[in-house]
């Protein structure tokens, strides 16, 4: 869709704050369109919007990060947070695509159900699954949703969070478990969470549900962050300790092929 298609939509019924949002994305496609830095007069006629509409939006816009003068009198192009906004979207890619191949080998390798999750609106979300192979095992669902401190992978997907906002965020969510044995201590939670970090994997059993467990590690980018968790989830007998630590090594194994991956 163009600059002017944006602009020429039937806005009849639409609140202001969509004609603004509409406006600015015009705006971002006009940017995109030209390749060079473009001027508010040209902003006004392609989009054909009111002189101080047009020069109210670009200034919230400049404000945020979303536009960039390219120099004095030179007029506008797109901006930083533009930029930032590309690259986690390239991220989320480029997890799925090598996330999917990791999570499939590590469960051909251990014959375990294996997942990747991520952090979403404060909850842990299973991105990618795949099931295990052997006799017995545990089902789950990807796009599940459940309390960070339901799982070992939801408590790494939160270890870079500061204290205060930690502490914050699980204030706000934890809550008990389908076992009734969830930790739901946020003081013992926040303990936890640092110690699973620093060691480089967590380990939960009977938490989220009856006789099962996981073994989890962090997905680490190249900024340091963890931004997905790779976990294998198993009956809680297959948790003894001899397989506990066959099952830690090979999760960590695959989460660091993953980072490095992600240039972590």
């Amino acid at each position: 869709m163009t600059a002017r298609a944006l602009s020429d939509t039937d806005e009849r019924g639409e609140s202001g704050g969509s004609r603004s949002v509409r406006r600015a994305l015009g705006i971002f496609e006009l940017m995109m369109a030209r390749a060079k830095p473009v001027a508010m007069s040209e902003i006004i006629e392609a989009l054909a919007i009111p002189k101080s509409t047009a020069y109210e939006l670009v200034h919230t816009l400049s404000r945020a990060g979303y536009v960039t003068a390219a120099g004095r009198n030179s007029g506008l192009f797109l901006g930083h947070k533009l930029f930032a906004l590309g690259m986690a979207y390239r991220s989320q890619v480029d997890l799925l695509k090598d996330g999917g191949r990791i999570v499939e080998e590590l469960r051909d390798s251990t014959g375990e159900t294996v997942q990747l999750s991520i952090l979403d609106n404060q909850l842990m979300l299973v991105l990618l699954k795949e099931e295990g192979i052997k006799p017995l095992r545990i089902i789950s669902q990807v796009g599940s949703r459940v309390p960070v401190n339901w799982a070992a992978s939801g408590r790494l997907l939160v270890s870079d969070l500061d204290d205060k906002q930690l502490r914050k965020l699980l204030t706000q969510t934890v809550c008990q478990s389908p076992s009734g044995r969830a930790n739901t201590d946020v003081d013992s939670l926040m303990g936890e969470i640092r110690r699973f970090r620093k060691r480089g994997y967590g380990i939960e059993v009977n938490e989220a549900n009856e006789h099962a467990g996981c073994v989890a590690a962090p997905v680490i980018d190249n900024s340091g962050r963890c931004i997905a968790a790779l976990s294998i989830v198993v009956p809680e007998q297959r948790l003894a300790k001899g397989n506990r630590e066959q099952l830690i090594a090979a999760v960590r194994q695959a989460a660091e092929k993953l980072s490095q991956r992600m240039g972590g």
